[in-house]
């Protein structure tokens, strides 16, 4: 009777369920032939592993902070593979953007469109230097009306077609009052002898009442020109307190933040939205760190 060898089929199960292996390599680490490791995985309704190379990084994540490296000044440099000037991971002969990698780590979420670097330094990969379509949307919306400059308005104490001028626009008393530098029961004077209604008070959204306490600065850094508690920058909308620094995180990250909101960059007392870091972005951003160091 010819002698059968007895193979444990648990190591060989266990590779198989992995799925991270092909049964060729499976075979010759545990040292049985490929058809004994086919027929185990048959016999137990396994799948085919996937054919290619095994992945030398158990994830996407996991690559990326094997191949980024923290500089001194905040950035994240990539040591890793290109193709053109572009950093890539290539994985199961497929490339993926270290950009889009970098950004969901970074951000929680998927980039929309593409997630392209915000900062001048070449090779930098870390995710809080990265923007994707939403985000850059919203920075140049914000440019665009921080350069927004109000005209000089007409001397003081206006004439009475001034104040009726501004009525047509559909200025309130006290804005006209104030546009004019005369006393907004003058005005109301003016409209009730024409006999032109009162306005209806409208509240500008929270996100523009934000702006209009902000200043862009060098560097890209967002100063707070509003009202503070305990330091604090806080804004008062529709007679509540609201903190600065919560409204910016929305206004560049499209959620709620989680827990205290504090400035990712150095500045003293920026509010950039793209700047803002919530708990669970530096929780992430930490683990990067930590991974990689």
């Amino acid at each position: 009777m010819p002698f059968t060898q007895q193979i444990d089929r648990e190591p060989v199960l266990r590779l198989l369920r992995l799925g991270t292996m092909t049964e060729t390599a499976i075979a010759k680490q545990l040292g049985i032939s490929r058809p004994t490791v086919h027929k185990i995985r048959t016999q137990h309704g396994l799948p085919a592993p996937l054919r290619g190379s095994t992945p030398k990084h158990p994830s996407l994540e996991a690559a990326y902070h094997a191949h980024a490296q923290p500089s001194t000044d905040g950035h994240i440099l990539w040591t890793g593979g290109r193709r053109g000037d572009t950093p890539v991971i290539q994985r199961r002969h497929t490339s993926h953007s270290v950009y889009r990698i970098a950004f969901r780590i970074r951000h929680g979420r998927n980039p929309e469109g593409r997630a392209t670097l915000a900062c001048n330094t070449p090779g930098c990969v870390a995710g809080a230097h990265l923007e994707d379509q939403a985000m850059r949307n919203a920075r140049r919306q914000y440019e665009q009306a921080q350069r927004r400059r109000l005209p000089k308005g007409p001397a003081a104490n206006g004439t009475r077609t001034d104040v009726l001028a501004l009525i047509g626009q559909g200025m309130s008393n006290r804005q006209i009052g104030i546009l004019l530098r005369t006393n907004p029961l003058r005005v109301a004077r003016i409209r009730a002898e024409e006999g032109m209604p009162n306005v209806t008070r409208v509240v500008a959204p929270l996100d523009d009442c934000w702006r209009t306490h902000t200043r862009l600065v060098e560097g890209g850094h967002v100063e707070w020109t509003g009202q503070r508690r305990e330091g604090a920058p806080v804004l008062t909308w529709q007679n509540r307190s609201h903190q600065a620094r919560r409204i910016a995180f929305r206004m560049g990250h499209g959620r709620e933040p989680e827990g205290r909101v504090k400035a990712g960059c150095n500045f003293p007392d920026c509010v950039a939205p793209d700047h803002m870091e919530d708990a669970r972005l530096r929780a992430l951003y930490a683990a990067v760190l930590g991974a990689v160091a």
